[in-house]
């Protein structure tokens, strides 16, 4: 039998105790033999996928994925969650990003389905360095040979000078121009401009009339001992290897390194919140706010990007309406003023100015707490004024009363 959550009273003290045998309980819940085979199985598998539609051909990998992003829910959705994946985010339109519902989003950009590694001729900042390398080489070759002729300091060193340096800038400009359309050894020994550029910058040019042997080079990597560039026994090769990675293949976001680990850490974390709720829905409610807040307020986007977020999440929503005592009819008002009304009630409650305040432990705690006692007042208010006072009298500590 798998491990139950245990919570000892309702709403505030639920909480206090549940935070205080949290660990302990996440513990054993995650021993559960049925937890660990999904988990496992998703890690062993995750790492083939790297379509939407070869996700949702596989049910196993589908249910860790969804309820590590709250969307279980979708299971038996294939074609909806397929085309969330195959469209990602970047576009306005994306399917995700018109769903209004953050949990969509989340999923889309971890498994970036529409994405894959880019070559690293086409990462940021990569001609920077060989560009550096290539200007140091030339000059370093040059200023070498007017010191065998002996023109260090005459009239015609410094015409080749200028010349030399009018011609780097010419060939660097070039190289950054169109190196990023160059992704395999192949190609770049096929525009002799650029292959010429690279094997200067190493300090190779004399190999510009071995294009066979440079592309088994680049090819081949540095990875195995058994490669050429390290057989090779020059450093010069090594390094040329290691700058183009002509060897490394685009992959999906599904094969990064430790990608499953996040995946399955989440999917645990999900279905402990899953188990409490079965016993406390507020609680659950609660611990999904803990753990979202903080990501949400680490993202790089405004703070009204965020608060739409905020209310096109559920829970996260049903956390604010309560903890600021909003009325039921509250998401029928325009999306807009409700973006003000939430900024506002949480400055003048809270004292939080921006977004980012709200994941600081203080006033996180502030708003949960808040959250859990006006939910239990709402949840007695056909009680009598003196039984809703009993009831929250015995939610208070007994310590806390009396020392």
């Amino acid at each position: 039998m798998s491990f139950q959550p245990i919570v000892v009273g309702s709403g505030f003290t639920a909480w206090q105790f549940l935070k205080a045998t949290q660990e302990t309980q996440r513990a054993n819940f995650d021993k559960s033999p049925t937890l660990a085979r999904d988990a496992e199985y998703f890690a062993s598998r995750i790492g083939e996928i790297t379509s939407a539609e070869e996700f949702v051909s596989d049910r196993r990998i589908m249910r860790v994925a969804l309820s590590a992003f709250g969307l279980e829910d979708k299971i038996d959705s294939k074609f909806l969650i397929q085309k969330v994946l195959e469209e990602g985010t970047e576009n306005e339109d994306a399917l995700a990003n018109r769903l209004s519902d953050g949990r969509f989003v989340a999923l889309a950009n971890a498994f970036s389905f529409e994405k894959v590694l880019e070559p690293k001729t086409r990462e940021p900042g990569f001609a920077d360095p060989i560009a550096d390398r290539y200007r140091e080489t030339v000059l370093a070759n040059m200023e070498a040979g007017l010191a065998e002729t002996g023109d260090t300091d005459t009239p015609y060193g410094e015409s080749v000078r200028q010349q030399v340096l009018l011609n780097i800038e010419t060939e660097t400009q070039f190289f950054r121009d169109n190196i990023g359309a160059v992704t395999s050894a192949e190609g770049m020994i096929k525009n002799p401009r650029l292959f010429t550029y690279a094997l200067v910058a190493f300090d190779l040019g004399e190999k510009a009339g071995s294009p066979k042997l440079m592309q088994r080079v680049l090819e081949q990597g540095t990875d195995d001992a058994r490669d050429l560039a390290n057989v090779l026994g020059d450093s010069r090769y090594v390094e040329l290897a290691k700058a183009f990675e002509f060897d490394r293949d685009p992959v999906s976001a599904t094969q990064r390194d430790g990608f499953a680990d996040e995946i399955v850490s989440d999917f645990y974390l999900h279905e402990f919140e899953v188990a409490v709720g079965d016993v406390d829905e507020s609680l659950r409610t609660a611990l999904n706010f803990e753990r979202a807040i903080p990501e949400l307020a680490g993202r790089e986007s405004s703070d009204n990007t965020k608060w739409f977020s905020v209310l096109g999440t559920t829970s996260l929503r049903n956390v604010f309406q309560a903890a600021l005592g909003l009325p039921s009819g509250f998401s029928q008002i325009d999306v807009d003023k409700q973006v003000e009304v939430l900024k506002d009630k949480v400055s003048s409650r809270y004292g939080v100015k921006s977004f980012s305040e709200l994941a600081e432990p203080d006033i996180m705690n502030r708003v949960i707490n808040t959250y859990l006692l006006q939910n239990q007042i709402n949840q007695t208010a056909n009680a009598g004024s003196n039984q809703i006072a009993l009831t929250l009298l015995s939610s208070i500590p007994r310590q806390s009363l009396f020392g």
